[in-house]
């Protein structure tokens, strides 16, 4: 087991995990790198003879001049790296799914889908939950809000990585308690806030919908935590961070947008995220079947014409999932996405073409200590080797877990990403697949 999900498993709380930690089986699930945990309930997917017959269309360009080269070889052997990760990963009945998008310098190499849902072939445009990699979206919105000169609705300050939450949240006793607590603590993780997703409201049922007031009145209910500077990985940070995009104003603006609208006006549009929307957002009629939970995806028609739809969840088999209702996972996991779409995401991050290349370099840089090797920046975890810099992030909701990573070479001015996506809620080492597929691409 790699470092990067070994962060995760371990904050698994006991109460949701089933089996032993030593075995690598579990029962839990969380939105993310640590601390939280889901429970899960059955499969809806075809059966292993289905999916092993089934190919799924793809597509692949070639890089341009500069780029490294791409050939019939190497998608062969990402093609085998693929398929002895699913049968790996097959609980004897079924075979997860598995959508993927490697890109070299800006240039997409390789789109394609493993396997399929609802008996249709998955693609590199089918839509999955991608849990935390929500994160890194809520990150680059607040530090725009800030780079655009923001201000907060109460207080008519500027919004700065300094800034304390009082300023925001105004003077209850609550934020007033904990004077450290800024903005700058939510984005990196440092608050040392208890994590709602694992220590839940007394009163609140995590397989209802719940609203976002609720989860921030319970917030302020709960006792100040103590001072700290040290990593603590929690989704009430992320939570908090897109309410705080609902308490600030940009200049010239009246009252502050919705979180989901700031994301799409000002990061998923630019982008060219054509599919990327979130849970809970209507109509209905292209829900994944589930009969456990109240979820649909707004899918526009330019992205159905594309043969967009969405992967059915796999729970294989275990209980009924909590926390698949709005507003639970709201910017901490609550994004639908492609792996087609986070590729455009990539491309236009480090392109400069959504925010400047100081608020991603921002998001990329070693703010606090994870492990002797490991940091966090702002919604992505960093490592550095010999040769390149690896931010990446993992997702888990249930019924889905996904990974996105971006590559930088230390020579050269090269990078490679990789997103993979599927529709089973517990797989492990899909990093360690992302690592494998980026040794081939520089082969």
């Amino acid at each position: 087991m790699s470092k990067r999900f070994e962060l995760f498993w371990r904050s698994l709380p006991k109460t949701w995990v089933g089996r032993t930690w030593a075995g690598r089986t579990w029962a839990g699930m969380s939105t993310g790198a640590a601390r939280t945990g889901r429970g899960t309930t059955r499969a809806t997917v075809p059966s292993l003879a289905i999916l092993v017959l089934l190919a799924a269309p793809f597509v692949v360009i070639p890089s341009a001049a500069g780029a490294q080269s791409w050939s019939d070889e190497k998608i062969r052997q990402v093609d085998d790296l693929i398929d002895h990760f699913r049968q790996t990963n097959s609980d004897g009945a079924t075979l997860p799914t598995l959508s993927i998008a490697i890109g070299v310098d800006g240039h997409l190499t390789l789109g394609k889908g493993y396997g399929a849902s609802d008996g249709k072939p998955v693609t590199d445009h089918t839509l999955y939950e991608v849990g935390s990699l929500t994160k890194q979206f809520t990150a680059a919105a607040v530090l725009e809000l800030i780079r655009d000169g923001a201000t907060t609705v109460d207080t008519h300050k500027k919004l700065t990585l300094e800034t304390p939450l009082s300023d925001i949240f105004g003077k209850d006793s609550y934020w007033a308690e904990q004077p450290w607590l800024t903005v700058g603590r939510l984005l990196t993780m440092t608050s040392n806030l208890p994590n709602f997703t694992r220590w839940p409201p007394n009163d609140a049922n995590p397989f209802a919908p719940i609203s976002a007031e609720h989860l921030f009145a319970d917030i302020e209910s709960s006792a100040p935590s103590p001072a700290s500077s040290e990593f603590d990985y929690s989704n009430t940070n992320y939570f908090l961070l897109a309410e705080l995009l609902e308490r600030t104003v940009l200049p010239g603006e009246k009252q502050p947008e919705t979180y989901h609208e700031f994301l799409t006006a000002h990061l998923l549009q630019p982008a060219g995220m054509r599919t990327t929307e979130f849970i809970g957002e209507q109509p209905d009629g292209l829900d994944p079947p589930d009969p456990y939970a109240q979820r649909s995806q707004q899918v526009s028609t330019a992205s159905i014409e594309e043969g967009a739809a969405m992967a059915s969840p796999d729970y294989r088999g275990r209980r009924r999932p909590p926390f698949t209702n709005p507003d639970w996972l709201k910017g901490s996991g609550d994004m639908v996405s492609s792996a087609a779409d986070m590729f455009a995401w990539h491309k236009a991050l480090m392109g400069g073409q959504v925010v400047p290349a100081e608020v991603r370099d921002r998001m990329f840089a070693d703010a606090s200590r994870v492990t002797p090797f490991i940091y966090y920046g702002m919604g992505w975890f960093c490592e550095h080797k010999d040769d390149r810099d690896v931010f990446s992030h993992s997702g888990a909701v249930p019924g889905f877990t996904s990974y996105t990573s971006i590559i930088r070479m230390k020579t050269g001015g090269r990078w490679i990403s990789v997103t993979l996506l599927s529709n089973s809620d517990q797989l492990d080492g899909l990093d360690g697949l992302a690592d494998d597929i980026v040794n081939i691409v520089l082969q």
